[in-house]
């Protein structure tokens, strides 16, 4: 069965890029590289069965069952193979995982952590009310009243950060939105990381690559030296550089799943050697 997705109504909308659900009927036998997307997530499995990640360039496997929030990442993890069952997840907007979550980004940050560590019995609560959802659509729906009751105020952007991640220059000129608020460079950094869970300055990196992603897996450059002048690489090295930077594979081995906008990861798919 495809990933279905669903868009909440505002005011969730605000805070929430889209809730997803994933179906798998047959055990995954290979591993995945998880992008980062500079976006925290929340992920319910609605089965028993664990998951293996591990940072990239970690030698370790860590498991995780029932549900998990994954933190703003710097660079990839790996998943390991995956059971059959049902997944559902709530990919947040940059900069509002504090409002939903109750937790400032910046202490989740490159983190996977046991939602019952955030939210206590709660957090179970709410996973054995999705588990026994008929449907998708009820699921959706329990969801998007439980986290539009969560939003915290006190935990609401920066008005100068919220401008920066609204702009649709990338990156955007920093200095323009410190001045707006009176902001030295290092307060709004350290407001930009509260926010986000990482520097302005590696965010805008993170989005870049996402680009080169989703270029690549739309097919709509046909080079990568076109691709880098595209998009604000000095070259084709630097290109190449940063997307192993952050995929863990050079641009020539990797095949996105999907092309559209990274509501979920793409992952980067391949055969890999038995889990250890």
């Amino acid at each position: 069965m495809p990933m279905l997705r669903y868009q909440p109504a505002s005011p969730l909308a605000q805070y929430v890029e889209c809730f997803w659900w994933s179906e798998r009927s047959e055990p995954q036998d290979y591993c995945e590289h998880i992008l980062p997307s500079g976006r925290a997530q929340l992920v319910f499995a609605l089965h028993d069965r664990p998951f293996f990640y591990k940072a990239g360039d970690s030698p370790e496997w860590s498991t995780w069952s029932r549900s998990i929030v994954r933190g703003p990442q710097r660079g990839h993890y790996i998943v390991g193979p995956k059971p059959c069952g049902t997944v559902m997840g709530v990919s947040l907007r940059a900069g509002c995982a504090g409002a939903v979550l109750g937790v400032a980004a910046s202490e989740l940050a490159g983190q996977h952590v046991c939602l019952e560590t955030l939210w206590g019995q709660r957090g179970e609560e709410l996973r054995q009310r999705l588990f026994a959802a008929d449907t998708s659509h009820i699921a959706f729906r329990i969801m998007e009243t439980y986290l539009t009751a969560r939003i915290r105020a006190p935990f609401l952007m920066h008005p100068a950060i919220a401008r920066a991640l609204a702009s649709t220059r990338l990156p955007p000129r920093m200095s323009t939105f410190q001045r707006a608020e009176g902001c030295s460079p290092r307060h709004f950094i350290a407001l930009f990381s509260a926010s986000v869970g990482i520097t302005p300055k590696h965010y805008y990196r993170v989005q870049r690559f996402n680009e080169v992603a989703r270029c690549i897996a739309s097919s709509t450059a046909s080079s990568l030296a076109e691709l880098a002048a595209l998009v604000g690489y000095s070259d084709q090295a630097h290109l190449t550089r940063e997307f192993r930077e952050f995929a863990g594979v050079p641009p020539t081995r990797y095949r996105g799943h999907s092309a559209s906008p990274l509501h979920h990861p793409i992952a980067t798919a391949h055969r890999a050697a038995a889990l250890r």
